[in-house]
């Protein structure tokens, strides 16, 4: 299944489990609230691990797909530039054969004329460089013909392994999600509010909740003012808006407003701009939790970060340290 489908799929299962599930009593494990609320978010987070995982998987193949566009490009022209030289080689040798059926030394060895011997040897010595030039040269333009097309054979592979590990990471998220709704489908509808309700900053009436000032200049103040712009909208698998959004789908988004790329992937966006302590976070600093990374936030001052949470909630502002913070970047 693609991630496209998957985001079909898996974008309001669990809210349409919260929706439509008929009342029914919970079952015995799920009785304890808490406990069902934990379940939930834990199921939730490795669903998210794996939909992260498969963006990053994706950015991989993108890459390198580019990289085979130019190295398919590098290859014509290498095989072009050996043809060429071995042209040459070839035409000097059948010269050389065609002009001196005995062979230029034998020729040169069998001279009377001490004068014509000394002009000869330089020209034959002249003659002998060039031809060692050319074969020198068509030897390295080979090993680089041979450089290249390893690359070429190594970056199809990398292809091959990659959307090979994207259907295993598709796979664990569908089966993520069916669990979560499985587990939520147990619940009554009294039960799904609590567990649901009252983590997120969606307001009961469906409005959007305000956006706090935030101080903030250029780059940085265009991507959190994006961000805050989206506080109600719902968490989707792989979305990026422009009204459902994944975490890396809603940072890459707010920065793109900003003007600055960054490619749908918590983890690959670890990777961008410069490193930034926690005790010298700004606003517009994106902010990266778990390890290895899956999620990312954006920081807005004043211990906060707006993000989008997990199925069920919406794009909020929380803590933080509402998460295990590995590490801060920035890319503005």
């Amino acid at each position: 299944m693609t991630l496209r489908a998957a985001v079909v799929a898996g974008t309001g299962v669990v809210m349409m489990a919260t929706l439509t599930a008929s009342p029914s009593a919970a079952d015995p494990d799920a009785t304890n609230l808490a406990d069902a609320k934990r379940q939930v978010e834990k199921l939730s987070h490795q669903a998210e691990q794996a939909n992260e995982r498969y963006l990053e998987l994706a950015h991989e193949v993108e890459t390198a797909r580019k990289q085979i566009r130019h190295l398919k490009a590098d290859v014509a022209d290498q095989k072009a530039q050996v043809e060429e030289i071995r042209s040459e080689v070839a035409g000097v040798i059948a010269d050389q054969l065609t002009s001196s059926p005995m062979g230029t030394t034998t020729q040169l060895l069998n001279s009377d004329d001490a004068d014509d011997f000394l002009e000869g040897l330089t020209v034959l010595q002249s003659y002998n460089a060039t031809q060692a030039d050319q074969l020198s040269s068509f030897e390295d333009e080979t090993a680089r013909l041979k450089s290249r097309t390893k690359m070429l054979k190594s970056k199809l592979a990398v292809i091959s392994d990659a959307e090979e590990e994207m259907d295993e990471q598709q796979e664990k998220l569908d089966e993520k999600v069916a669990e979560a709704e499985a587990l939520v489908e147990r619940l009554t509808p009294v039960e799904r509010e609590q567990v649901y309700g009252g983590d997120t900053q969606t307001s009961r009436d469906g409005d959007r909740p305000s956006a706090p000032k935030v101080d903030a200049s250029g780059r940085a103040k265009a991507a959190i003012d994006f961000a805050l712009a989206q506080l109600g909208e719902p968490y989707s698998y792989g979305a990026a808006g422009p009204s459902s959004w994944d975490c890396s789908g809603l940072t890459m988004a707010a920065y793109g407003a900003a003007g600055v790329s960054l490619p749908h992937s918590s983890s690959a966006q670890a990777g961008m701009g410069t490193s930034v302590s926690t005790s010298s976070m700004s606003p517009g600093d994106l902010v990266f939790y778990y390890s290895p990374v899956s999620h990312v936030g954006i920081y807005i001052g004043d211990g906060q970060i707006v993000h989008a949470p997990r199925p069920g909630r919406s794009v909020e502002i929380v803590s933080v340290n509402t998460m295990p913070l590995t590490g801060v970047r920035r890319v503005g």
